[in-house]
């Protein structure tokens, strides 16, 4: 007799320091600079210059539910073939609790993502990945990211964790006429 446990709610723990990211709108941004005099002149690029291409996600958690609708940013930034992790490097990102206080989101993350992946994870934002889970290593305010991933749907084992839809943000929503206007 064989049971089917795709359907199954995984153990209680396994939520512990998860969040569900619903994606709202994403930016390939590229920032370019002078690099600061104490940068370190091998990290310069062409000698004086500093530059970022970071992918920045905004979205609201969905899951868990005391932070559900809450707003996120998130900053994915690229490494090279080079970079090695090992036990003791211990995350692919960062995640922030009330970083910015009442001036910005509640939450922010930044994440690290293999730069040979950038052009499959660039195609996937703009057409199918609509969500982003991220593991957290504790319930501190500035906690290691252990594990992240996109997805397109949410499985059906966590969908209860997850809740039902999100209401469409203000911003997003079409202004009736006559009508109070959301914004």
């Amino acid at each position: 007799m064989s049971t089917d446990t795709s359907r199954t709610t995984p153990d209680p723990s396994f939520f512990n320091g998860r969040f569900m990211v619903e994606i709202e709108q994403w930016n390939w941004a590229l920032t370019v600079g002078l690099s600061h005099p104490r940068a370190i002149a091998s990290q310069r690029f062409q000698g004086g210059l500093m530059y970022t291409r970071p992918v920045v996600v905004t979205g609201r958690i969905r899951a868990p539910s005391p932070h559900r609708g809450a707003q996120i940013s998130v900053w994915i930034s690229t490494f090279g073939r080079k970079v090695r992790f090992n036990a003791r490097s211990g995350d692919v990102g960062r995640f922030y609790r009330n970083r910015m206080g009442d001036e910005g989101s509640p939450f922010e993350a930044s994440l690290r993502l293999p730069e040979d992946a950038l052009s499959h994870a660039l195609i996937c934002l703009s057409s199918t990945w609509k969500f982003l889970d991220i593991w957290t290593a504790t319930n501190e305010a500035d906690s290691a990211v252990t594990i992240y991933s996109f997805s397109e749907a949410i499985h059906p084992n966590i969908a209860e964790w997850a809740g039902p839809e999100l209401d469409p943000p203000l911003c997003a929503r079409p202004h009736r006429p006559g009508g109070p206007n959301p914004s």
